[in-house]
């Protein structure tokens, strides 16, 4: 389902659900069970067929002698029949029972956190919520509750706890207790039990679906498509639902620690998430000095989470979290709008940041003597997780770095190597202003697009609006250039505060995506029905590409045919088909998939698509012989 059509149908239901409540949510429940009934419908009619096959089989066996000879002869059919029914029960069985991962991290217990289980059994009783199974402490700015049911749909959940500990390091135990309400409030049924169970019912489905595109073979591919429809079709119905269950989580962490403590963990948090962010891009900005990852990264943190925010950085920061909307599909309100459904939280508080933390944090509060222990134990799977890549990156800069002391000492450089120790300045010595060197370049190398939009990152990147004329002008030149200058402006343009301009480019940054994802898939499949139309390479083109097809790379092919595709999402794309007529004795699909590779690994004038002209093809064929210059290998006659 795209992005248009799942914002109609949610707007269409939100005001449904709120016209008509209870019939919305008859519907939502019909739906849960029809998401069932899609599955086993599946595993029962396979098994219900392969089950009176084999009955058949047996009656007929059993009922005359003489059968045994009928049973021999049609006994291939049988085999054909058979074998796809039982892969397609053990198909939906496999979906029906997916296993749901595990969720990863430092397990720990009540005796290493006596404190962090008290709080977690005084909340369980308050809002009268199921057990946590297991409390994991990840290295993420985030608190997570995971609900893994022992056997797919079906089963005995087991309840999972994440912690993130550079999170607890930044809030009060109070406000730390408020975002792990909200997330047990999903599961303890804070907004009843039916809306509980629709939200994980959500999660649910979308993981199976995950799992049936990964299912291999044909009958396997006939699951895959029941689920790829309902899934995204249940998320989008059941949004409403869930984004109202999204405000009820709230009140309960509301009414758990009070309106205060629960606004000022929300504001934190989106606090936080920057600044962790802005710690570790300087942390990895030591990848050009270090060749080992440092060892301290927790430590350190540590004492940075607690300090108090500049106030001009916090009002920033805030500013931007609240209007910002996540991925169209999730169901977080906006940050305003979360606060401002708590009591007392106007949209004057709202732009008020938290005031500094007094006391000790969450970690500290909570973990106590055990505390240097899990800092340890999350730096080693820290240095561990970021090792290889680290030592790979510090490499790549040096030699980078040699790299650029070259071009630095050539007394005259080609335009490709102009633009190259542009690059390489840019990355390696950020403090250097390349605007003038840039510009000039431009002016004497105008159709170089690379140039341009160099120049015109380095102007924002120097708060210099000049830039975004640049990269209009570059846009305009170059319409693939349309992703990563927009993706330039935008924060830019946010970072002024000017958020109806940067939404402007967010637009038009989704669009283009739009476009580049169609035509991706378009490029990555040959419809049989596909329009074709003359290729239109020069004859020096034709001639190279016909000296390629000799010897081996032709022993099996009986005649060969290019055309230009005409694509549907971007007809301005240069793409090619290629129709394969093989020699009769090509009978094997061994053989006739070595003549496919054979000519895929040649030198094509652009990107190509090669099918033999039978089913489904077959019918290109005469669009091919329609074209006057499709014949390519023996050539016109």
């Amino acid at each position: 389902m795209d992005e248009t059509r799942f914002r109609e149908m949610v707007e269409r239901l939100e005001r449904e659900s709120a016209v008509r409540p209870g019939a919305y949510r008859a519907k939502v429940a019909a739906l849960a069970v029809l998401g069932f009934a899609v599955l086993f419908l599946v595993l029962g009619s396979a098994g219900l067929a392969l089950a009176i096959l084999a009955g058949g089989v047996a009656a007929l066996a059993y009922a005359s002698s003489t059968a045994w000879l009928f049973l021999l002869k049609a006994g291939k059919l049988l085999f054909v029949l058979a074998v796809p029914l039982f892969l397609l029960v053990k198909s939906s069985v496999k979906a029906l029972f997916v296993r749901l991962p595990a969720p990863e991290g430092r397990e720990i217990g009540r005796s290493d956190a006596p404190a962090l289980f008290d709080a977690l059994d005084d909340m369980r009783a308050r809002m009268k919520g199921p057990a946590f199974h297991q409390v994991l402490i990840v290295d993420d700015v985030n608190a997570a509750v995971v609900q893994r049911p022992a056997f797919g749909l079906v089963g005995f959940p087991r309840n999972h706890l994440l912690l993130g500990l550079p999170l607890l390091e930044s809030l009060s135990s109070r406000e730390a207790l408020a975002v792990v309400a909200h997330e047990y409030g999903h599961l303890a049924g804070s907004h009843g039990r039916f809306s509980a169970f629709i939200y994980r019912l959500r999660h649910t489905f979308g993981t199976v679906q995950a799992h049936t595109e990964a299912l291999e073979g044909w009958v396997a591919r006939l699951v895959a498509p029941l689920m790829n429809g309902y899934a995204p079709y249940f998320n989008a119905y059941t949004f409403a639902l869930a984004r109202a269950n999204e405000f009820e989580a709230d009140a309960a962490s509301v009414e758990l620690v009070g309106a205060a403590d629960a606004a000022n963990a929300l504001k934190r948090v989106n606090l936080v998430d920057p600044r962790h962010h802005r710690f570790l891009a300087q942390t990895f900005d030591r990848i050009a000095v270090d060749r080992e990852p440092p060892g301290d990264v927790m430590q350190r943190w540590a004492e940075q989470a607690t300090r108090p925010f500049e106030e001009a950085e916090a009002v920033r920061w805030l500013r931007e979290a609240l209007d910002r909307e996540g991925h169209y599909a999730d169901t977080h309100p906006i940050l305003r709008a979360r606060l401002a459904a708590m009591p007392g939280q106007g949209d004057r508080n709202a732009e008020l940041p938290p005031p500094p933390l007094e006391g000790g944090s969450a970690a500290e509060a909570w973990f106590g003597d055990a505390l240097p222990g899990l800092r340890a134990a999350l730096q080693s799977r820290w240095s561990e997780a970021v090792r290889a890549a680290w030592v790979e990156r510090h490499d790549e800069i040096r030699r980078d770095r040699a790299r650029l002391d070259v071009l630095q000492a050539l007394e005259t450089r080609s335009p490709e190597e102009e633009i190259e120790r542009f690059q390489k300045t840019m990355e390696l010595e950020p403090e250097v202003d390349l605007r003038e060197a840039l510009a000039e370049f431009n002016r004497r190398e105008p159709v170089i697009p690379v140039g341009l939009y160099l120049e015109g990152v380095e102007c924002l990147k120097r708060d210099d609006e000049t830039g975004i004329a640049l990269l209009e002008r570059l846009m305009a030149l170059d319409p693939e250039a349309i992703l990563p200058a927009c993706e330039r402006i935008h924060p830019f343009l946010l970072g002024q505060g000017r958020a109806e301009e940067a939404q402007r480019y967010a637009d038009r940054w989704q669009t283009r995506q739009q476009l580049e994802q169609a035509r991706s898939r378009e490029l990555g499949n040959l419809d049989p029905q596909a329009e074709l139309a003359a290729h239109g390479l020069a004859p020096a083109a034709l001639e190279a590409l016909r000296a390629q097809l000799t010897g081996p790379v032709v022993a099996s092919v009986r005649r060969l045919h290019l055309a230009r595709r005409v694509l549907a999402a971007d007809a301005s794309v240069v793409a090619y088909a290629v129709g394969v007529e093989l020699v009769l004795t090509c009978r094997s699909e061994r053989k006739r998939q070595a003549a496919i590779d054979g000519l895929v690994a040649l030198d094509w004038p652009g990107p190509v698509m090669i099918v033999e002209l039978r089913r489904p093809y077959h019918g290109l064929k005469k669009k091919f012989a329609r074209l006057a210059d499709a014949p390519l290998w023996p050539g016109p006659a």
